[in-house]
């Protein structure tokens, strides 16, 4: 399969290929007022609605996360970092992340209620029975700065009625089928790319009339993209990464030693304090090599030095450490 083609393109190319799926919108007489959803599913046994998520609102959360990124709290970092993690470090950070993500990711919403909108709309218009499941198939290839445990966790509370819990609200969606590219899963053999089958509980009476056919769905697609297909329903024992190519081999001395150092990251064990003390001491060896007036260490024992201190801080980084745990704890010294 061409990947270079859009996601959109070759799920509408695949849809083509499969007996039990009928487009429906324009390509059924409907009145202008009318609004249907793409598809039904199954040989008419589902309503499916197809949505793309096509803008990255990196910049909606860079704004959001300003007020946080200005603040003294924030963590004093070394290089490019993972922005979530940074501001989790931080007193009360998670409450702050969700905040950030709950006003980056408004789209959602909006998805969800065009989609509701669609799928009960068709289903009155072409006489189906109101209990036939309605399926939100979303794909998203374009935001890579939302973590895509956070993009499921939208969806699913949305789902759930948004903050008034108003259980029905989006009643009309059974299931949200997220299919996307841009995180992987981390750690497996192979290139793993997560589809995530989101269940609206307020339905779960009908859920087992396209459980089954949901799941067959995936696995066709999968295996037409050269996919291998699993299931896993203990998702939150999955690590997800970026699906970002392999990045170049290292150019420079500090890049080598980073790069050695994300091979094997023995600092990684180490508590808080325990990481802080070992700051202190791989930062004090390097100011006696710059020191202006102080003894110096032989060439070779000044490498050993700036090494360590380049692991130090590339662990920093991996961890989101603040660097002024360490710097504070030297000037009390």
């Amino acid at each position: 399969m061409d990947q270079t083609i859009d996601i959109e393109a070759r799920m509408i190319s695949f849809l083509e290929t499969q007996d039990h799926v009928r487009p429906l919108d324009g390509h059924v007489d409907q009145p202008i007022n009318v609004k249907m959803a793409d598809y039904l599913f199954f040989h008419g046994r589902a309503v499916t609605e197809l949505k793309t998520l096509k803008i990255d609102p990196k910049e909606k959360i860079l704004s959001q996360a300003k007020p946080a990124m200005d603040s003294g709290d924030f963590p004093l970092i070394f290089g490019d970092y993972d922005l979530e993690a940074a501001i989790k470090a931080m007193p009360d950070g998670q409450a702050t992340m969700n905040r950030i993500f709950a006003k980056a990711t408004t789209v959602v919403e909006g998805i969800c209620r065009q989609a509701r909108d669609q799928i009960a709309s068709s289903k009155k218009h072409l006489g189906l029975d109101p209990e036939t499941p309605g399926i939100l198939l979303v794909l998203n290839e374009a935001i890579e700065s939302i973590p895509v445990a956070q993009l499921v966790d939208r969806f699913s509370f949305w789902l759930e009625g948004g903050i008034e819990k108003r259980s029905d609200r989006f009643s009309q969606i059974d299931f949200v089928v997220l299919i996307q590219t841009t995180y992987r899963v981390k750690a497996q053999q192979g290139q793993t790319v997560p589809a995530f089958i989101i269940y609206n509980e307020c339905n779960s009476h009908r859920h087992h009339l396209i459980e089954r056919d949901v799941h067959a769905f995936l696995k066709s697609w999968a295996h037409s993209q050269g996919h291998r297909y699993a299931t896993a329903h203990n998702v939150q024992s999955l690590k997800f990464e970026p699906n970002q190519p392999t990045p170049p081999l290292p150019q420079t001395t500090q890049e080598y030693v980073e790069h050695r150092y994300r091979q094997n990251r023995y600092l990684q064990e180490l508590t808080e304090e325990e990481f802080i003390q070992y700051g202190c001491k791989v930062t004090g060896q390097m100011t006696s090599i710059v020191l202006i007036g102080g003894p110096k260490p032989s060439d070779e024992t000044a490498m050993l030095f700036m090494t360590r201190f380049g692991e130090f801080l590339e662990e920093c980084r991996l961890r989101s450490f603040d660097l002024k745990k360490v710097t504070s704890r030297m000037r009390i010294r």
